[in-house]
Parts: structure tokens; sequence; C-alpha cells
């Protein structure tokens, strides 16, 4: 139900065909799974649209995504950077 208004948001906001949005939605959906949360239907198709218009497939997407989590996870946080800051004055 949540994907359909999705895939209706994509119909009415951005004028796509009613097929060709299902496909779209059935191309990112694992890219919507992986950003997870339930955003208003308008806003993930936005971000759909977005990335259909400037070309970037969803597996680059979730590439991106995976690039974006081992750079947090690799963060120490801005905490640990404080207290580092003050343990070398």
């Amino acid at each position: 139900m949540y994907e359909r208004s999705i895939l209706d948001a994509l119909v009415s906001r951005h004028g796509y065909e009613h097929s060709f949005a299902r496909s779209l939605v059935s191309d990112y959906i694992d890219v919507l799974r992986k950003i997870g949360g339930y955003e208003q239907s308008g806003h993930y198709a936005d971000l759909i649209h977005r990335a259909y218009s400037e070309g970037c497939s969803p597996e680059r997407w979730l590439g991106i995504i995976a690039d974006v989590e081992q750079g947090e996870a690799r963060d120490r946080g801005i905490r640990e950077e404080l207290q580092h800051d003050l343990q070398s004055k």
C-alpha cells in the first residue's frame, strides 16, 4: 500500500505513466528499504525521480549508501574528538 502511494506520487507529481512508475518503484525498492523509515510517499517519489533523472541507478545509489555507512563506522564522533583535543593540550 505504501509503495503504491509512492507510485501514485510519481504519476501525479512527475507525470510518469503508471506502468513506468511501477517499474521505477520496483527498481528502486531496495534503496527505499535501505534508507528506511516512512517519510511521506511524495518525498520518496521525489528522490526516485531525481535519481532517475540524474542517471543514478539503484545499484549506484546503494553503493553510495554503503560508502557513507563505512565512513560513519570509522567516524569516532565529536565527543571522542573533543576528549582527544583536551588530552593533547
